[in-house]
Order: structure tokens, then sequence, then C-alpha cells
């Protein structure tokens, strides 16, 4: 259910410093902070994937945005990320509420787009930052 206002965490290419982050940038989604969620993250090539907590790693490092009108931006982000959410089995990620840890120690839900399974062929990131795989400067 989507509520008045929404929070999304991004770990991947919707970062600052990424590429696809003007697609977050032109939604108007307001920037909170770093963080960390629970769960390994992959590394796909161009861009990684995340799976939630199943193991004790470092987490998910990434950033937290505040959606102001998330019944307009939600169905774009899902979108971006291939989320069907009538077809989730056939989605190339699915959204979930997760907490997220703020660099600060508060916590806070979100949404985050999640891999569905594991990937066959790619391997951890063990530092959890999938920006110092790309050398981004956010």
């Amino acid at each position: 259910m989507i509520r008045k206002a929404e929070k999304l965490f991004v770990y991947g290419t919707l970062r600052r410093g990424f590429a696809l982050h003007r697609e977050l940038a032109k939604l108007d989604a307001r920037y909170m902070g770093k963080g960390r969620i629970g769960g390994d993250l992959f590394n796909l090539g161009e861009y990684p994937g995340a799976l939630p907590a199943t193991s004790s790693r470092k987490g998910v490092e990434g950033e937290l945005y505040e959606l102001r009108k998330p019944e307009e931006q939600i169905p774009v982000l899902d979108q971006l990320e291939e989320f069907d959410a009538k077809r989730p089995a056939k989605s190339l990620f699915i959204r979930r509420r997760a907490t997220v840890r703020m660099n600060g120690g508060s916590r806070v839900r979100a949404w985050v787009y999640f891999l569905p399974r594991r990937p066959a062929r790619a391997s951890i990131i063990p530092s959890g930052d999938y920006a110092e795989t790309r050398r981004a400067r956010p």
C-alpha cells in the first residue's frame, strides 16, 4: 500500500554520481542522507542487485530519499526497476519495505528494490557499497 509520503532507499545506479540519478532528480525526490540495509549486494555488471539479509555481512550502503508524491513517483520507479506488481515473478526486481539504518543512528522504513532470487553468476560486493566498484563520486 502506498501512503501519502514514502521513503525510498537506493543502492545502485540511482545514487548520486551515477547516470540514472538524473531520473530520480526528475521525480523531485528529496535526499535525506546515507544509510545501510541488511543484505547482500551483488555486482551484475552495469548495475548491482541486493538480496535481503541472509548472512552477517556488513549490509548494503545507499541513500535514503523522501517521495512526496509517491502515487506518481513509485509507478515511474517501478518501470525503471522493471518491477511489475501484477506479475512479480516475471520482474527483474521486486519492491519491498526494509529498515534503513541511517548514518546518524536512526532507523527508517523505506521501499527497496531487491532481486527476486540469488543471481547465478554474480559476485558479492564484500563492502556492500556499489560506488566502490564503479569509483563514482557522490
